[in-house]
Formats: C-alpha cells, sequence, structure tokens
C-alpha cells in the first residue's frame, strides 16, 4: 500500500537531508523512525521499519521503497543514492510535479462544469422519461402524442440514451486514454494512439518523460542510461518508447527532436526541441525544454479541449430540447384535452 503521494515526497526528502548531513541511509532510518515514534506517527513508522529491516539485509535503498513509494520516486533514490545528490533530485523532480499538476489543473477544469451538467442531463432525460412522461400519456390516446413527446418515449424506453451514454464515454476515453483502462504496453492501444487516440495521457506522458529525463541527466547520467532507467522504473507507457529511443541511440542518432520522436510528443515539444539544441548541450536542452513541457502540453491540448466542452454542451443542449420539448408539449396537450 502506497503512501499518499505528499507524504512520500515529504519522507524522502527528510532522508536526503539526512544523508546530506553526512549520516548512512540505515542512521537516516533509525533517526526518522525515532521522531515518528516520538509524534506517534504510525504509517511512517511502518515504512521505516520496513526500509531498515530490508537495509540491514544489506539491500539497497532503491528496491526497499516499492512497497511504499512510487516508482518514478524509487527510481530517483536509486540513482540518486549513488551519485550523492539525491536531495537536489528530490527538490528538481517536486518542482517539475508541481508543474505537471497545474498543467492537468488547467486542462481539466474547464471540464469540469460540463462533464457534471452532461452527467446530470442524462439522469434527468431518464427521469423524465421513466417517471413523468409514462403518466402524463395513459391520459392522452397514442395518436395524439406530439411529436418530441414520442421522441422522448423512444428515447427512454429504447436503447438510444444507453447508446449516446456509451458514445459520450468512448469519446472521452478515446480522448483521454486513461491509465486503468489503456495500457500501450498492449499493441492495439499502440495502434489506436498512432492514430490520434488519447491524446491527454500521451501528452502528460510526454511532459513526465522530458522531466524525469532532464532530473536524471542533472545526476550525471548518460541520456541512454536515464533511458534505461526510466524503462526499468517507470510506466509500461514510457516503457515502450525508452526502448525505441534507445534503439535510436545505439543506431547512432545525437539529434533529440529524431531520437523523441516516437509518436509520444506533440510537434510543438519536437519542434521547440529542435530549436533549443542548436548551441547546448543535451542535458542543458532539456532542462531549457522540459521547464515549459508543461505549458507546452496544455497548450497543444487546448483545442481537444474546446473541442470536448462543444461536444459535451451540443450533447446537453439535444437532451435539454427532448427533455423539455417533450414534456412541455405533452403537458400542453393535456391541458388542451382537459378543458375540452
Amino acid at each position: 500500500m502506497h503512501l499518499a503521494r505528499a507524504r512520500q515526497l515529504a519522507l524522502l526528502e527528510d532522508f536526503a537531508l539526512g544523508l546530506t548531513d553526512g549520516l548512512s541511509p540505515l542512521q537516516c532510518c533509525h533517526a526518522l523512525f525515532e521522531n515518528a515514534r516520538r509524534l506517534k506517527l504510525t504509517t511512517e513508522q511502518r515504512v521505516i521499519t520496513h526500509l531498515i529491516k530490508q537495509l540491514n539485509q544489506g539491500l539497497p535503498l532503491g528496491p526497499a521503497l516499492h512497497k511504499w513509494f512510487a516508482a518514478d520516486l524509487v527510481m530517483l533514490v536509486a540513482v540518486g543514492e549513488h551519485s550523492g545528490i539525491l536531495e537536489q533530485l528530490l527538490h528538481q523532480h517536486q518542482q517539475f510535479e508541481q508543474q505537471r499538476q497545474q498543467a492537468w489543473q488547467q486542462f481539466w477544469k474547464p471540464l469540469l462544469y460540463p462533464l457534471a451538467m452532461l452527467a446530470l442531463a442524462f439522469a434527468a432525460i431518464y427521469f423524465i422519461g421513466h417517471g413523468v412522461m409514462p403518466k402524463l400519456a395513459v391520459s392522452i390516446p397514442e395518436s395524439q402524442w406530439p411529436m418530441l413527446s414520442r421522441i422522448l418515449l423512444l428515447a427512454t424506453h429504447s436503447f438510444i440514451i444507453p447508446t449516446l451514454l456509451l458514445s459520450v464515454l468512448l469519446v472521452v476515453i478515446w480522448s483521454w486514454g486513461p491509465p486503468v483502462l489503456i495500457n500501450f504496453g498492449w499493441r492495439w492501444c499502440r495502434v489506436l494512439g498512432n492514430n490520434g487516440a488519447f491524446l491527454i495521457q500521451r501528452y502528460f506522458s510526454a511532459v513526465l518523460l522530458l522531466q524525469t529525463t532532464t532530473v536524471l541527466m542533472q545526476a550525471g547520467s548518460s541520456l541512454d542510461k536515464s533511458f534505461a532507467a526510466i524503462q526499468r522504473y517507470g510506466s509500461t507507457a514510457l516503457a515502450v518508447h525508452t526502448l525505441i529511443m534507445r534503439q535510436k541511440l545505439a543506431k547512432g542518432e545525437r539529434r533529440l527532436p529524431q531520437i523523441f520522436d516516437t509518436g509520444l510528443l506533440s510537434a510543438r515539444m519536437l519542434f521547440r526541441l529542435g530549436n533549443g539544441s542548436r548551441n547546448a548541450s543535451e542535458q542543458g536542452t532539456l532542462l531549457r525544454v522540459a521547464s515549459y513541457a508543461a505549458l507546452d502540453a496544455t497548450q497543444a491540448l487546448t483545442r481537444l479541449r474546446t473541442g470536448l466542452q462543444v461536444f459535451c454542451y451540443s450533447v446537453i443542449f439535444a437532451l435539454l430540447v427532448v427533455m423539455l420539448g417533450g414534456m412541455g408539449t405533452m403537458l400542453m396537450q393535456l391541458t388542451q384535452q382537459t378543458s375540452l
């Protein structure tokens, strides 16, 4: 069971600070355990006890973290404990992570309202179609039902609404590519991704790849060793692409835009990567590009976000027309019949 992300970073930063002060990894763990016990932080005590047990068995720190920490943090520790700059690596990684979180919020926040309204519209039309309209319809002969009322009853008592709801979900999945459903280790996911699917996941994975590579190279790793570490510890989505990039490096390719052109980075990112690599080292170029990669990803996805908003509001409008129009015309017909 993993700790919360913020607690993982905080614990590792405290550990790195102890290493900077000259303590051994085992001494750092004992010091952290004493503080956790004094303050009655039971979760931290369990984590640190596990680390102490692993270290006493002579295991390196990196693999000992797998049970409690995310894979990318395990990777940083595995690299950082040998380079001696673990604290700096974690600090840089946290800065990049904050950029990714801000970009993620900037992308999704404008979509939350239309998605919520869309869900509410589906719930409302289902309730009206099943709970209200049948009671009104029994008082009027079917031949006198208004057109919109017929459409409303047909839509809510057939596969039209479920099909429409499924279509909306497929559009969201196609655009997003949620990691719990989409794994780029599967061939069909890669094929769909190469044909424009899962843009949101691909673009933010690209940001993670650029920023993680930059952090690892700051620790003294070469480009190939950085890719190897990501391939070993990172997600499957990144491992597939780092394998391709390592193959390009093995063939002698040194131009960063060509190396990173595996279908993950957007054209805008590759363009800026090429512009920044004319008179700079690989590390300098990646550091420059990684600093604004999250913003570039958000800008590159602006049209997609706008398209999703238009799609959501269009479906909401259509549902409201059918729901309100169908119920309203049925009430008018019922009122006219009653007055007669």
